[in-house]
C-alpha cells in the first residue's frame, strides 16, 4: 500500500505564486499557519475653529496588506497536486524570489473549501526555511503588497 502526500491537506489553504514568465499559478506550499492584515491610514485635520480638536479624518489614499505565511515544504517539485492540478514548486520558487531581482512577485493564498483568496503583487519582505530532514522542512514567509491586492471570499 502507499500513501500520495497533498500539500492542501490540513486548513484546505495553498499559497500559489505565479511562474517566472507570469502565466500559470503553481504551488508555493500548504499553509499550516497564516495571518494577514491591512492598514488604511488617515490624516487627521484641523481648522483654525478648532484649535488642537480633530475636526474630520480623511483616508490619505493608499493602503497596505500584509500576509504571514508558515508551511511544510514540499519536496515534489516539478510535479502536480493531485488535489489541484496545479505544478508544485514548492519554497524553491519563493526563495528564488525573495533573494533575487525586485523581491516582488504574484502571490495569491487560496483556500479550496471556500474558494476564498488574497492576490496581488507582494514583495517578500522576510523567508525562512527550517527543520533537520526531507519531508519535515518547514518555510516561514512574510509579505507585504506592491500595489493593490483583491480579496474575495473567507480565506
Amino acid at each position: 500500500m502507499t500513501c500520495v502526500a497533498n500539500v492542501t491537506k490540513g486548513r484546505q489553504l495553498v499559497f500559489l505564486i505565479r511562474d517566472a514568465l507570469d502565466t500559470v499559478w503553481e504551488i508555493a506550499g500548504g499553509i499550516k499557519v497564516r495571518g494577514y492584515q491591512f492598514d488604511n491610514p488617515v490624516e487627521d485635520t484641523t481648522s483654525s475653529s478648532t484649535t488642537g480638536e480633530f475636526e474630520e479624518s480623511e483616508w490619505v489614499g493608499f493602503s497596505k496588506a500584509s500576509l504571514t505565511v508558515s508551511g511544510h515544504a514540499d519536496n515534489r517539485t516539478g510535479v502536480a497536486d493531485p488535489a489541484t492540478g496545479l505544478n508544485i514548486v514548492g519554497s524553491e520558487r519563493l526563495l528564488e524570489v525573495a533573494t533575487t531581482g525586485n523581491r516582488c512577485a504574484k502571490f495569491k493564498m487560496l483556500n479550496l473549501d471556500s474558494n476564498g483568496f488574497i492576490e496581488g503583487y507582494f514583495n517578500v519582505t522576510g523567508f525562512g526555511k527550517s527543520g533537520d530532514a526531507k519531508g519535515v522542512l518547514t518555510f516561514d514567509a512574510s509579505l507585504e503588497s506592491k500595489s493593490d491586492v483583491t480579496v474575495s471570499g473567507a480565506v
